[in-house]
């Protein structure tokens, strides 16, 4: 088994891959992801277990607040066409188009970015896909720009 080292402003503190797995159910593939979980739910390292307690506990309640969010959107999704969407990205629907769709865009954004297997790649991609029904864009035609000659030869007949 593997020891993940953090450094903190109060030292370096090592953690055994053990405990880790034991407290939050699968094991950072680096300490620097550990490092930054800790910074993210501002825990102050000391290099006991119950530092590991603490990241666990706080990822439980904001992993519970999601659930409750996508939960009450669920109850929610008569009150637009986008309600069920936003729920299952954890962004609760207002109502109104605009502030719906800039949060979606913005969860989604920071969503996709964490993204590291396909199977999530995948699954960001299908909602990008159903944002585009369910926030009407689809409806929606663009304007082309009118392609002028010195940018068609310069795509097709160089």
């Amino acid at each position: 088994m593997a020891n993940f080292s953090v450094n903190a402003i109060n030292g370096v503190f090592t953690y055994s891959s053990a405990n880790i797995y034991s407290y939050l159910g699968r094991v950072p593939a680096n300490g620097t992801e550990l490092k930054e979980a800790f910074s993210e739910f501002n825990i102050t390292p000391t290099g006991k277990a119950d530092d590991l307690k603490k990241l666990n506990t706080k990822m439980y309640e904001e992993y519970s607040a999601q659930v409750q969010q996508q939960i009450e959107n669920q109850n929610n999704k008569s009150v637009c066409p986008w309600a069920s969407l936003c729920a299952q990205i954890g962004v609760q629907a207002t109502g109104n188009y605009e502030k719906d769709y800039a949060a979606f865009n913005n969860a989604i954004q920071l969503l996709s970015q964490s993204a590291m297997d396909g199977q999530a790649m995948a699954f960001f991609a299908g909602i990008k896909s159903e944002a585009q029904k369910a926030f009407g864009l689809s409806n929606k035609t663009t304007e082309q720009q009118q392609i002028t000659f010195d940018v068609y030869k310069a795509q097709f007949l160089s």
